[in-house]
């Protein structure tokens, strides 16, 4: 166990003063000077009134403008295909490794399996919040122009909770919704690969502060990545903690925005290591075990893609190794938009995609992956519900709703991109 101490160089009320960014170098830093950001009441005011108008990560406008990078082509019957040029707008933040002696985190811990992590806050020991490694929901799409660090979620808190003293080196990784699988891989674990480029000496680090490893999928990952479980501190069971010292790797990118960088380090990481076994070379992953973002005529599609030679793939039941393998050999994948197209990031190049979206919940997620690995990438919309007041009392946000897919339209996506030939290789047993 490592040494508790409660409200260990706090101010009063246990809040940070006000709020700071940092001037980012090179890695390692051994402190970071913050800078006082202070707007004129009417920029803050006018900076409010934008920000109200915008969802953050649901946003549809921003979501919208990312969209049009892709440059998609509408094939007809609610089928695109995304045309990508070689290099998109937005440019990746540069990563870093920074250090703060008697450093604060405050990550709010999953309540539910809904609400889980939706803010983490660091802060200097004189009470400053440092934006460039503090996110809370909802966030913000990449090169939204309503990004304002001073609406963080903590500067809202009625009450912080207890701080507990860490006498060590702590190494802070979680990340918004890291208990999920797609922000597990995309920016929980890179943060792991920031710090080893770092050179930061690992057997020096006390402790990884980090969402409660509780899925065999985060288990499974860390132990391959050579985190020492007895070396884990759930931010779940102590939100908010001081130590002598934290280790802030950068995230590796924009939210829901992968980097190449993410892309690579996967890559390099897990690949090398895959399992020798066949697999179908065409598969449809089922979201059946999902609470939200189902397809609702499954039966029916399922029915249809077996005519063309798609197995039925249920991800959970699969090892991380076993998912790196299966994505490394597919030639095809049929999908619901969802946390298992993370794994195209194993894919080879000419790879075909088919991704299935509700025509409310269209994101560019996966479309970045496929760009920077040269996949076929293409999407077809379900079906609206015409009836608008029951879709709101169906589904509390377009990010829940479930999927139903036109058969016919389905049909003509397999047709289009030639899948309609009988694949040459069956799963083997």
């Amino acid at each position: 166990e490592f040494e508790v101490s409660v409200n260990h160089g706090l101010q009063d009320n246990g809040f940070p003063k006000h709020l700071n960014t940092m001037s980012m170098v090179a890695p390692p830093v051994s402190a970071l000077a913050p800078i006082s950001v202070e707007p004129s009441q009417s920029q803050s005011q006018a900076q409010s009134q934008s920000r109200s108008q915008c969802g953050g990560v649901t946003c549809n406008r921003c979501m919208r403008r990312l969209c049009s990078q892709f440059q998609s082509i509408h094939l007809g019957k609610r089928v695109y295909q995304c045309n990508p040029p070689e290099t998109l707008s937005v440019d990746s933040p540069t990563v870093f490794v920074a250090t703060i002696p008697q450093g604060r985190a405050w990550i709010a811990p999953q309540s539910s399996y809904w609400k889980i992590c939706h803010s983490i806050a660091i802060i200097t020991p004189d009470d400053y919040l440092l934006s460039d490694v503090s996110r809370n929901y909802p966030w913000y799409l990449p090169g939204c122009e309503n990004y304002d660090p001073r609406k963080h979620l903590i500067f809202s808190l009625e009450q912080m909770p207890p701080l507990e003293y860490i006498d060590g080196t702590v190494a802070v990784l979680s990340g918004l919704s890291g208990h999920g699988y797609y922000h597990w891989m995309f920016d929980v674990l890179p943060r792991i690969e920031i710090l080893r480029r770092s050179g930061i000496d690992f057997p020096k680090i006390d402790w990884f502060l980090i969402n409660t490893p509780q899925q065999p999928f985060q288990q499974e990952t860390l132990n391959w990545l050579g985190i020492p479980a007895n070396k884990i501190i759930s931010s779940d069971r102590y939100p908010h903690i001081q130590a002598q010292e934290l280790v802030l790797p950068s995230f590796p990118g924009h939210f829901d925005w992968v980097p190449k960088g993410t892309i690579n380090f996967l890559r390099q990481r897990f690949l090398p290591q895959t399992l020798e076994l066949r697999y179908p070379e065409r598969i449809y992953i089922t979201r059946a075990q999902a609470r939200h973002r189902q397809v609702l005529n499954e039966t029916e599609v399922k029915e249809l893609l077996s005519q063309f030679g798609f197995i039925t793939i249920a991800l959970e039941s699969l090892s991380v190794r076993e998912q790196v393998a299966l994505f490394a050999s597919v030639k095809a994948i049929v999908a619901p938009h969802g946390a298992g197209l993370s794994n195209t990031v194993f894919c080879r190049p000419g790879t075909q995609i088919i991704e299935l979206v509700s025509p409310n919940y269209v994101r560019t997620d996966y479309w970045m992956i496929s760009q920077q690995l040269g996949l076929k990438h293409y999407y077809l919309k379900g079906e609206n519900f015409d009836c608008q007041p029951i879709r709101k009392l169906m589904y509390t946000s377009s990010l829940t709703e479930d999927i139903l897919v036109n058969l016919d339209y389905l049909y003509s996506v397999i047709q289009i991109t030639g899948l309609n030939q009988l694949c040459s290789r069956v799963h083997n047993q």
